[in-house]
């Protein structure tokens, strides 16, 4: 990157979000490119089961919604992490200053986070996802 796109580019990350890093993944393929506000429109009617996000990568066992041509699923829980990931980083895009009428997701990069010890009666591992998301004017 040069010192040019940059300044035009804002960025907001989420560690150890107690989501999966594979939901996140296929949210991040569904929304790259969008901007701001049709990512948003997206994310949120993902989180009302009104428009399913298709999986390409982590398919396997997953059912055809009905009009669909490939396997998909409402990932919820993921899709309001990530829709507070992008709402941060609109908010620090307005911050320096930026055109937030005129912003795409231009890079949507998800990682695996550490896993989560549950203690109690019936113990077990919660997994997490790190997400960044870079957004920038058009």
């Amino acid at each position: 990157m040069t010192l040019e796109t940059q300044s035009h580019q804002a960025k907001a990350v989420g560690n150890n979000m107690k989501v999966s890093w594979k939901d996140c993944t296929e949210i991040g393929r569904f929304i790259k490119g969008d901007t701001v506000e049709k990512a948003e429109r997206k994310l949120e009617m993902v989180q009302e089961k009104e428009l399913e996000v298709p999986y390409t990568k982590f398919q396997s066992d997953i059912g055809h919604k009905p009009g669909q041509s490939q396997p998909g699923r409402y990932p919820v829980k993921a899709a309001g992490k990530v829709l507070e990931v992008l709402n941060s980083a609109k908010n620090n895009a307005e911050y320096e200053g930026l055109n937030t009428e005129n912003l795409e997701v231009q890079e949507f990069i998800t990682n695996q986070g550490r896993e989560f010890r549950t203690p109690g009666r019936h113990p077990g591992t919660t997994k997490a996802a790190h997400v960044k998301i870079i957004v920038g004017e058009q």
